[in-house]
């Protein structure tokens, strides 16, 4: 959603009262957490004018929220938050803090009110794990949510590192494989080559690489699925270098390889990021000789059917000469 601020919506915020809107929605992230899981929000343009009074619309988990009732609860949010910080105490209250949720909610890199929700966490008594379940609820909604700076905001990311970090130092469990199933591969399809949500994933399987193999098959479909995004494969990549067991490593780099090369001849790919990825892992990885021959076989394939002077066969060719040039398994034992 664009920030700026038309002429119409502009005249329209000056007739009417903010604090209802203010209201129902901070009263939206107030309510217990839904047991169906996280919202879906998204933003409606003025093509999609609500009666007077109806703040948002909701389906189930489904939250549609004009534009305008944003930025009139935004404006109420910024005020709370203004005095709070002339005030002197400095006590974070419950005010406050869903404030913080509409400020957020409008801009993802509102650093102060990341910031306030991270010190109204850590005042003694409020660490504790039903807290910080209901900040993970809250962040998880807005980095999955159909909001395209929400997706790929560092400023959300950075938190939820914090925010899982809190919980590590606490003792309390953390999914890490449903955390990149659920969250990570989500925000990635809604914001593509979203580089801050895998560099979030790397930060999570770092923790534990043991489960470096399972989420590599994960990751590979989701790959498969959307297979030119880059940061995907780079992901998947590091995540095979990960696996710590050399035979567990061996075999699942020869899966993710055989299925990426027999979708890649089936559907024609021959986009860079594939076939990057394809030469990195081929010419890196101690793979077999029949891996490797079954490389080359299908990239004679697919360039045989394309014009020297297109990109794709360029692609192509690199990819082939590359790792003719830098294959590590050539001194390998297999």
């Amino acid at each position: 959603m664009s920030r700026s601020l038309d002429k119409n919506l502009l005249s329209q915020l000056k007739l009417e009262d903010p604090e209802p809107a203010y209201n129902d929605l901070a009263n939206l992230f107030a309510n217990d957490i839904p047991e169906s899981g996280l919202l879906e929000i998204e933003f409606l343009g003025q093509s999609h004018p609500l009666e007077p009074g109806v703040n948002f619309l909701r389906d189930e988990n489904a939250i549609a929220i004009p534009k305008l009732r944003l930025v009139q609860a935004f404006f109420v949010a910024r005020q709370i938050l203004q005095r709070h910080l002339e005030h002197a105490s400095g006590i974070i209250t419950k005010d406050v803090t869903a404030a913080t949720s509409i400020l957020l909610l409008m801009d993802p890199e509102h650093l102060t009110a990341a910031n306030i929700r991270k010190r109204a966490l850590s005042v003694p008594g409020n660490l504790t794990q039903a807290n910080l379940k209901r900040e993970k609820w809250f962040v998880d909604m807005l980095l999955t949510a159909r909001l395209h700076r929400h997706t790929k905001s560092p400023t959300l990311w950075s938190h939820r590192r914090w925010l899982v970090t809190t919980c590590w130092t606490l003792g309390i469990p953390w999914d890490i494989r449903n955390d990149i199933q659920n969250v990570i591969m989500v925000a990635a399809e809604r914001h593509p080559r979203n580089y801050v949500a895998w560099q979030h994933a790397r930060f999570l399987i770092d923790h534990n690489p043991s489960l470096a193999s399972s989420i590599a098959f994960d990751v590979k479909e989701f790959c498969l699925k959307n297979h030119s995004d880059i940061s995907g494969w780079a992901f998947l990549s590091d995540c095979i270098t990960r696996i710590q067991d050399e035979e567990s490593r061996r075999v699942t780099c020869s899966s993710v390889l055989e299925d990426t090369l027999s979708i890649a001849e089936s559907f024609r790919w021959t986009n860079e990021s594939v076939w990057v990825f394809l030469r990195t892992i081929v010419a890196r990885e101690c793979v077999s000789d029949q891996d490797f021959k079954r490389f080359i076989a299908t990239n004679d394939k697919l360039s045989i059917t394309l014009s020297h002077s297109t990109p794709q066969w360029m692609i192509m060719e690199r990819a082939r000469e590359w790792c003719n040039r830098y294959r590590v398994s050539k001194s390998c034992q297999i």
